[in-house]
């Protein structure tokens, strides 16, 4: 199920076999994100195999955060109806902490980053049991 407006017009275009799920909501204005009442219920109904979180941070010690309290509140309620997650973020969000708590690192099962993320954070994260891809 995708949660922006911009996910929603690129899957809808692509034809496949998956059918489309859209959450209801309020689109926030900077990335079209959805959030709101309508989204947490839409997610509360439902249960993925994987949720894909993009982060503001993450930290080993801090764990995914956001700096919005309504995406955060979104973000936890997709981890809760997920039973795998996997955080996407540049190495930019590494070893940063948001305000927004979203939930500890030990969340995570796969973080997917890139080559800039700080190896001392790397490694802690694979020591609190993240599978770290870097691409």
């Amino acid at each position: 199920m995708p949660l922006s407006l911009q996910a929603i017009h690129l899957l809808a275009e692509t034809p496949g076999p998956a059918t489309l799920v859209v959450p209801g909501g309020r689109p926030r204005a900077a990335e079209g994100a959805l959030t709101g009442p309508l989204t947490l219920a839409s997610l509360a109904a439902l249960r993925f195999d994987t949720a894909i979180i993009g982060c503001c941070g993450l930290t080993a010690a801090d764990g995914l955060t956001a700096y919005d309290l309504d995406d955060a509140a979104v973000k936890k309620a997709a981890i809760t109806s997920a039973r795998r997650v996997i955080a996407a973020a540049d190495g930019s969000k590494l070893g940063h902490t948001a305000h927004a708590h979203v939930g500890p690192a030990t969340v995570v099962h796969t973080l997917v980053t890139d080559l800039t993320a700080p190896s001392d954070e790397v490694t802690a994260l694979e020591d609190g049991g993240t599978v770290v891809r870097t691409v």
